[in-house]
């Protein structure tokens, strides 16, 4: 296949999970500013199951509000709108694309290191003065969302794929190049696309690994790049295949992110810290 037919082919999968209906109205609405907590709270209150997952997240240990939290209109006050955002997209596109385990794929470690990734950025967003951090976090999650494409959809393709860089003499981005002609990343992007979802996240999924090929969202990517990086090297949660993952120094050269002693910081009492906000998203 061509990387073109494979673009077509995901776009034509008719069983390709859609983003719920629910996620997707709340993603706009929390990007409109006229938006208020009460009528956010009728659309996401129309989903009984998202509802009890909102509200579980809301009052976890996470987010340390000192009372219950009763009521979805409560919880959005608490927690705002772009954490609101990220909890809603994460748990919707988790329990889409979710798979079990087999030989070629491990299902927990694939959602423990998108988790961290999300964590790690939102943390570096913060730190580094990035406004959208709800957004970045959603991107950290999202990043390797291509890699549960081709396991799912292209699973001969991915079988090799996967023999290949186990053999060791290309690493999993080659060895998706050698078969499909293209990688996850490519894959991932336009499932975000074929979703809908905005383009700063769109590129945050494509260009997670080369962010000097982005052109809207940059910095966005970055974050999301190095939190990637981070998360294999300082934090030891990473996937078999991202083994050999470099950093895109002309990528982070405009962010204030190409500095070596970050991966210092982060691994030593930083990471502790980071290893119990991990734990506790990892959770719900």
């Amino acid at each position: 296949m061509t990387p073109e037919e494979i673009k077509n082919r995901i776009y034509s999968i008719i069983q390709l999970p859609a983003l719920p209906t629910v996620a997707m109205e709340v993603v706009q609405m929390v990007d409109n500013p006229r938006t208020t907590a009460s009528r956010l709270g009728k659309v996401i209150s129309s989903d009984q199951a998202l509802t009890a997952k909102v509200l579980k997240i809301a009052n976890s240990p996470f987010y340390g509000f000192p009372r219950k939290i009763s009521t979805i209109e409560f919880a959005i006050i608490i927690l705002g709108y772009d954490a609101l955002k990220e909890i809603v997209i994460s748990i919707s596109l988790i329990s889409a694309l979710q798979k079990r385990s087999d030989a070629t794929f491990d299902a927990q470690t694939f959602w423990e290191h998108a988790i961290t990734t999300g964590v790690l950025a939102r943390r570096l967003a913060r730190d580094h003065g990035y406004r959208v951090t709800g957004e970045v976090f959603v991107g950290g999650v999202l990043h390797d969302i291509g890699i549960s494409v081709l396991h799912r959809y292209f699973r001969n393709e991915y079988r090799r794929i996967v023999e290949i860089a186990r053999e060791g003499d290309l690493s999993f981005r080659e060895a998706e190049e050698s078969v499909l002609g293209v990688t996850h990343a490519e894959v991932g992007g336009w499932l975000a696309e074929r979703w809908n979802l905005p383009d700063q996240l769109v590129e945050a999924i494509m260009y997670h690994h080369t962010p000097s090929r982005a052109r809207r969202s940059r910095e966005l990517v970055a974050i999301v790049h190095y939190a990637d990086v981070l998360a294999n090297r300082s934090l030891g949660r990473g996937l078999e295949y991202d083994g050999g993952i470099e950093l895109d120094h002309e990528g982070l050269s405009e962010t204030g992110l190409n500095d070596p002693a970050l991966f210092d910081r982060y691994a030593g009492d930083e990471g502790i810290l980071l290893e119990q906000e991990i734990e506790a998203a990892s959770r719900h």
